[in-house]
């Protein structure tokens, strides 16, 4: 039976229906005796399999099944709204994380392309004069929309988001779990390991971040202000960071909303990877909304505080606020890729800007639509490439034991061999570094094109490991390079083509040229690193290629602590975003935000920058950005920071005890200027941030309470980062 013969019936169901129940009423019965005794076919997958007949499912049906999708769909956001917020002990969720943004940041882009001209895809080639008139069209457009709603009001009408105090209660508890993130999707981009060459584009970005966790004061924390709402109908509403908020008791949120929070999380966790987009992001996320205007109005109609709206109506506007910087941070950014990368590659930024802006604007308009994640998850066939990659390198490594031992290959900071040691590889943690390192390693791999890949072609005939690996390992290294970056949402791809590498980092050319100029001084960097006179030691030498590993690396150290913005609105959250605001050059916190008063400009430097000092003090090249600095220089112990601070939580007593170590090191710097590294102002600048850090220190111990284990790990960090920092003193090792 044809689909359009199913439709007629139905049409005469209206006419018919009478008739029609009493046949039914005879024929079911007999049907179900029929049937009965002959298996049931299986149950097709999903609704593209099902038969033509299978169409007429009555509507009941189809409801259920929708709402089956919706509810499974909300169980998957909540759970990795949890692990996002917890990474530590979710690192396996990383994965699996990037593989939903890019499901989900395709669909927004695929929906908005159909109507190019109506979004800020209408602006085909960046240009900042017509970008600031297309934010100032969207701010027109809400507050036009907000004076009719007041006209509206005035002439008596209702309140229009919500009617009376339950209702108002039951919205905010809708919205909870957007709120409860409040920041979150800049919470990890002030990273040491970003390019040196971005850190006032993102220290610019960062800032708004910080302001949203209230520059470290607690009752301005945007986070804390919410949950003093909130806590007038969930007063004893769990921390955001934990399990329990999940619970269905506390009646927080729809899938709009988890989604649009796990959205913020998403966006946060690559910065590396995805800077142009969280900038996008940002910027229409910042932007005025209607319904924060009404809510400021409404609230105090039915006796609740509205100041959490009233907030983000003032700090965001677009003049010397949020909005503002954000749109600056964005043209800086395009500027920065021309300047360095070229026309082209500014052109590819701002595609992937404009992908950021409405990821955002289309969670807050299409918010409501569910996307079917899991199965587009389940899809995909990645994950299970990478599996048969790995397995097969892990059925080599034996065979290969010390083979490689004389190759000059490397990949990230290990050789060939070393990342081939069988009981290394047992490792799984060992394995998924093996293959990120090898997807990125050119000329071995070339992302999507197996055949220019350098591994492909020594396997094949001609190659020195021609024969090593059988036919079919050798297909499946092709498929699996040949997918990388490409075969999960090839829409997002297509969409910023021309694809070029990620424009976070420096291009080919510029690193060869850079590697050039560090080996170029190689030879006279025994006697150009040793600086007589310091508090290391007296009359001793400072060892420059053991001092600047640690210097830059000490930032690590408690800069993931604030990724989740409900960790931070308590004392030592707070003392530690005005720590790492101090290390970043911040000036210090006034109860009124500095917005686009910041300075911008190097006499507002910190740690970094005074690192950047040293460097070019000692007539060393400059590094590109930590990677590269530690190439040139290796550092254990830098490496175990970096290790160390990647678990803020397990690890804090560790990193607070390195971190009191290293101030006193930048306090020996700061006043002894026999040193010669830094000029008379940067001493004193870094003098005040060093007073600065070791206040939120001393607030971090003192709220850790007597007994705690995170004392004794406290003095274990600080006597192990003493031990290494007066190693500097002395002969070059």
């Amino acid at each position: 039976m044809s689909l359009e013969f199913g439709l007629a019936i139905e049409n005469h169901h209206v006419a018919f229906s009478g008739f029609f129940i009493l046949i039914c009423t005879c024929i079911i019965p007999f049907l179900y005796l029929r049937t009965s005794s002959h298996p049931k076919p299986a149950k097709p997958n999903n609704l593209f399999a099902r038969g033509p007949k299978q169409f007429k499912a009555s509507r009941t049906a189809v409801k259920v099944d929708a709402e089956w999708t919706s509810t499974r769909e909300l169980e998957f956001y909540k759970e990795l709204y949890f692990k996002l917020q917890n990474l530590e002990e979710h690192s396996d969720t990383i994965p699996i994380a990037r593989q939903a943004f890019l499901v989900l940041l395709s669909q927004a882009l695929e929906d908005y392309v159909k109507a190019p001209d109506t979004n800020i895809l209408s602006i085909k080639h960046f240009d900042k004069e017509e970008l600031a008139r297309f934010l100032q069209s969207h701010q027109d457009d809400v507050t036009a929309r907000y004076h009719q709603y007041i006209s509206r009001r005035q002439l008596g009408g209702p309140r229009e988001l919500f009617q009376d105090r339950q209702e108002a209660g039951n919205w905010l508890r809708e919205i909870a779990p957007l709120k409860l993130v409040d920041g979150a999707w800049l919470g990890h981009l002030n990273k040491i390991t970003m390019p040196f060459s971005l850190r006032q584009i993102v220290k610019q970005t960062w800032q708004v971040f910080t302001e949203e966790l209230g520059n470290g004061n607690r009752d301005q924390h945007h986070v804390k202000v919410f949950e003093d709402l909130l806590g007038e109908f969930e007063p004893e509403l769990p921390s955001p960071t934990t399990k329990a908020i999940l619970h269905p008791r506390y009646k927080l949120g729809s899938l709009k909303y988890w989604r649009a929070a796990v959205a913020q999380l998403l966006v946060a966790l690559f910065p590396q990877e995805f800077l142009p987009e969280i900038l996008g992001f940002n910027m229409h996320f910042e932007a005025l909304q209607l319904d924060t205007m009404q809510a400021a109005k409404e609230l105090p109609e039915v006796r609740l505080n509205a100041y959490y709206f009233l907030l983000h109506v003032s700090i965001d506007n677009s003049h010397s606020g949020h909005a503002a910087m954000a749109m600056e941070s964005a043209a800086d950014y395009i500027q920065h890729v021309a300047e360095t990368e070229g026309q082209v590659a500014a052109e590819v930024a701002w595609k992937r800007i404009q992908a950021g802006y409405i990821f955002s604007e289309w969670q807050a308009q299409k918010g409501n639509q569910t996307t079917n994640i899991l199965a587009l998850l389940n899809e995909d066939s990645c994950d299970r490439l990478e599996s048969k990659v790995l397995a097969i390198f892990g059925s080599k490594v034996q065979a290969a034991h010390r083979l490689h031992c004389g190759s000059r290959v490397k990949m990230g900071k290990r050789s060939l061999n070393e990342w081939l040691d069988p009981e290394a590889f047992s490792s799984e943690e060992w394995q998924l570094g093996f293959l990120r390192c090898l997807s990125t390693c050119k000329p071995w791999v070339y992302a999507g094109d197996s055949q220019k890949s350098k591994l492909i072609q020594e396997l094949q005939w001609g190659g020195k490991m021609y024969g090593s690996f059988t036919k079919s390992e050798l297909e499946t290294l092709e498929l699996w390079i040949n997918t990388l970056g490409y075969d999960r949402n090839p829409f997002y791809y297509s969409f910023i083509a021309p694809a070029t590498d990620s424009l976070c980092q420096a291009s080919d050319s510029d690193t060869e040229k850079n590697v050039d100029s560090v080996l170029a001084v190689a030879n006279n960097i025994e006697t150009s690193s040793l600086l007589p006179g310091n508090q290391l030691g007296k009359d001793a030498n400072l060892n420059l290629p053991l001092l600047f590993p640690l210097w830059f690396t000490q930032c690590c150290l408690l800069e993931s602590f604030l990724y989740a913005p409900g960790r931070t609105s308590d004392k030592i959250g707070c003392a530690v975003v005005r720590f790492l605001r101090a290390q970043s050059g911040f000036e210090a916190e006034d109860m009124i935000v500095t917005g686009t008063d910041e300075p911008r400009m190097a006499e507002n430097g910190g740690i970094v920058e005074f690192g950047l000092e040293m460097i070019r003090r000692a007539s060393l090249p400059t590094p590109q950005g930590l990677n590269d600095l530690l190439s040139r220089w290796p550092s254990e112990f830098a490496t175990t920071m970096l290790k160390l601070a990647s678990s803020p939580i397990q690890n804090f007593g560790f990193l607070l005890g390195m971190s009191m170590a290293f101030l006193e090191l930048q306090e020996t710097l700061s006043e002894f200027p026999n040193s010669g590294l830094l000029c008379p102002k940067s001493r004193e600048r870094l003098s005040s941030l060093v007073r600065r850090q070791y206040q939120c220190l001393q607030v971090c111990l003192q709220e850790i309470p007597t007994g705690d284990a995170r004392h004794s790990d406290f003095n274990r960090g600080y006597g192990m980062a003493k031990a290494e920092i007066h190693r500097c003193s002395g002969s070059t090792v």
